[in-house]
């Protein structure tokens, strides 16, 4: 709850900073969503049960799961909770196995994954969690020591990904993703995160060096609109198979996203033709 509240005051902050995959200004709006839905699910379930909270908490973000950040900070925690399922509490090794496979499931669910992004920021602060585990049994330290890991792969995103050193930002899910980190941290210590949004500053946000009108071209985006959809299995959850659905839903745009549970598989999609998308769906 502590992260969801953290993102959302800090939404403005990231949606400023968003220029890849395309500069629509959304990042942190849709991961604020998407935490949202999966705060508002837990506390509608409340459990002391460590596995049945992340259950509930992947489902939630699973149905509120909105754009391209939004569906990869779904599965990141999606691999997170279902790491833990079966324990009633955990500790440092089991925290930090959780924060690797939540990684390795969202690499899984990206067709074409992209390094300097939020993946690379999880990837890296995942990693250092796993060796910190060696040295610590304390949750605190761990999640840290994870922390200052990802601000630093943070950093370096404009390294990896060159449109980020253009416009002169660090990458918006990845500074998304720290910031939810930083309101977990705080409620492993029990602090509570106000309902504050900080004043924005633009003057140090929006200037000559942040600027992506001349470096990123609108005109020559191909596919247009932002397509999402989810589909209830029913009776063919059986004959379902993710990879093949995947490879098939590629020919219809890039930005491909597919993810899905026991009873819906949802796709994010930016496309030219969202009713072709949604007839194949159907």
């Amino acid at each position: 709850m502590q992260g969801a509240q953290n993102l959302s005051n800090h939404s403005d902050l990231v949606d400023s900073l968003n220029v890849y995959p395309v500069p629509d200004g959304d990042t942190g709006t849709n991961m604020n969503l998407t935490m949202t839905s999966g705060r508002e699910a837990v506390e509608e379930n409340l459990s002391q049960h460590i596995g049945e909270l992340g259950k509930t908490f992947s489902k939630g973000l699973l149905m509120g799961a909105r754009g391209n950040s939004g569906v990869i900070l779904s599965q990141l925690f999606r691999g997170f909770s279902k790491n833990l399922e079966d324990f009633s509490e955990i500790n440092a090794q089991q925290l930090a196995d959780s924060f690797k496979a939540g990684v390795d499931t969202a690499y899984k669910a990206i067709m074409k994954p992209v390094e300097g992004t939020i993946l690379t920021v999880a990837r890296d602060a995942a990693d250092a969690g796993i060796q910190k585990a060696q040295e610590t049994e304390d949750c605190i330290e761990l999640v840290t020591y994870i922390i200052e890991q990802a601000h630093i792969s943070l950093e370096n995103t404009p390294n990896l990904l060159p449109v980020l050193k253009e416009v002169g930002v660090v990458d918006s899910g990845g500074k998304g993703l720290v910031i939810v980190y930083e309101g977990f941290l705080k409620a492993l210590k029990g602090e509570t995160v106000t309902a504050e949004t900080p004043k924005l500053d633009t003057e140090t946000l929006v200037n000559e060096e942040h600027d992506f009108h001349g470096v990123i071209n609108t005109e020559d985006i191909v596919y247009g609109y932002c397509t999402e959809m989810m589909v209830r299995f029913g009776v063919n959850k059986k004959v379902f198979d993710e990879n093949t659905f995947r490879e098939e839903m590629s020919q219809f745009g890039d930005s491909l996203l597919v993810i899905n549970d026991d009873e819906i598989v949802k796709v994010h999609v930016h496309t030219e033709k969202p009713g072709d998308v949604f007839n194949y769906g159907q």
